[in-house]
C-alpha cells in the first residue's frame, strides 16, 4: 500500500469517526435564563450607588447625566452606559431569598438603585466564579465583569473634560496674559511684554481648552494632594453665558493640577500638556 493511500484511508476514519460522534452525541438539555431586571437601561433616569457608606447619586437631564452626590456636576456619559449594562445581565441559576451572608449579601458589598429597582452585589461562587446578586426577590449568579464598571469612588465618574460643550470661553485671564474675544475675533494682551499673539495661535489655544481631556479627575474633599504640589497660578475664564470659572494651578514634576475652585475639582494632565494649556506659546510648538 502506497503512502497516499494509508493517508487517504486515516482521512476516511476519521471523517466517519466524527459523523458517528456527532450523530450519538447526547443533547444538551435546555437551560433555563433568567432575565435579572425588570426594567430597561434606555428608560432609566437616576442612579444611585452605595459603596462602603459612601452614596454616589446620578440623575439624567435634558439627555445628559450629571452626579448630584456629593457634588453636581457633568457625568461621563460612556461609564453610566457602562454600570446600566447590568439591567441587560441574565443568568442560568436563580436562588430562593435565604442564608444571605452565604453569599455576602447581608448586607451587600455595593448597592445599585436603578429608578426603584434595586440590585446588591456580593460574594463570589468558588467554582464558577460568578458574582451574586440580589434582586427581585431572588439571588443569582451573573459574570462579575460588570461589577467592575461601579467606581470606587466619584471623581472616577465626572466628565474628563475640564469646559462642558456647553461652556464657551469669550475670555481667558492669566496673571500674565488675557486673551479675549472681540467682534468674532481673539486679541490678546500679553503683560510686561511686547509681544503678540496671532489670531490663529489664540483660536488654536482657546479650541485647546475647550477639548482638554484631563487624564484623571478629582474632587478636592477626597484626593489626597502631593505634598510637593505647589500652587503656581490662577485663571479665570468668562463663558458667553455670563458665568465665570476661577482655577487654581498646581503642579509638580510630574503633573499639573487644574482646580475648579467652585465645584472643588481638580483636572489632571502631564507636565507638558498643562504647559500648552497655560501658555499659547507652547500650544503653537505642537
Amino acid at each position: 500500500m502506497t503512502h497516499h493511500a494509508r493517508l487517504n484511508i486515516i482521512m476516511l476514519v476519521t471523517i466517519v469517526g466524527l459523523l458517528v460522534f456527532l450523530y450519538f452525541k447526547p443533547q444538551t438539555e435546555n437551560v433555563q435564563e433568567y432575565a435579572i431586571a425588570s426594567h430597561s437601561a434606555k428608560t432609566i433616569h437616576s442612579v444611585r450607588i452605595v459603596r462602603q457608606q459612601k452614596e454616589i447619586v446620578l440623575r439624567q437631564q435634558d439627555n445628559h447625566w450629571y452626579l448630584t452626590e456629593p457634588v453636581h456636576i457633568r457625568a461621563n456619559e460612556k461609564k453610566i452606559k457602562d454600570i446600566l449594562k447590568i439591567l441587560t445581565a441574565n443568568s442560568n441559576y436563580r436562588f430562593p431569598l435565604k442564608d444571605l451572608a452565604r453569599y455576602s449579601l447581608d448586607p451587600p458589598h455595593i448597592q445599585l438603585h436603578f429608578d426603584n429597582e434595586y440590585i446588591g452585589l456580593g460574594g463570589y461562587a468558588p467554582i464558577t466564579n460568578q458574582q451574586y446578586v440580589l434582586t427581585n426577590g431572588y439571588v443569582y449568579l451573573i459574570s462579575p465583569h460588570y461589577a467592575l464598571a461601579v467606581p470606587v469612588n466619584a471623581g472616577n465618574l465626572i466628565n474628563s473634560q475640564v469646559l462642558a460643550h456647553d461652556e464657551i470661553p469669550v475670555k481667558l485671564e492669566l496673571n500674565h496674559l488675557i486673551v479675549e474675544l472681540s467682534n468674532g475675533n481673539w486679541n490678546s494682551i500679553v503683560r510686561d511684554s511686547k509681544n503678540v499673539l496671532d489670531t490663529e495661535t489664540l483660536r488654536y489655544w482657546v479650541h485647546l481648552w475647550q477639548t482638554a481631556d484631563a487624564s484623571e479627575v478629582t474632587l478636592e474633599q477626597e484626593q489626597k494632594l502631593s505634598d510637593d504640589l505647589v500652587e503656581v497660578n490662577t485663571m479665570t475664564i468668562s463663558l458667553q453665558s455670563g458665568q465665570k470659572i476661577n482655577l487654581k494651578i498646581l503642579h509638580n514634576e510630574n503633573e499639573m493640577v487644574f482646580l475648579r475652585v467652585e465645584d472643588g475639582i481638580g483636572y489632571h494632565f502631564p507636565i507638558d500638556a498643562g504647559n500648552q494649556l497655560l501658555d499659547p506659546y507652547a500650544s503653537k510648538l505642537q
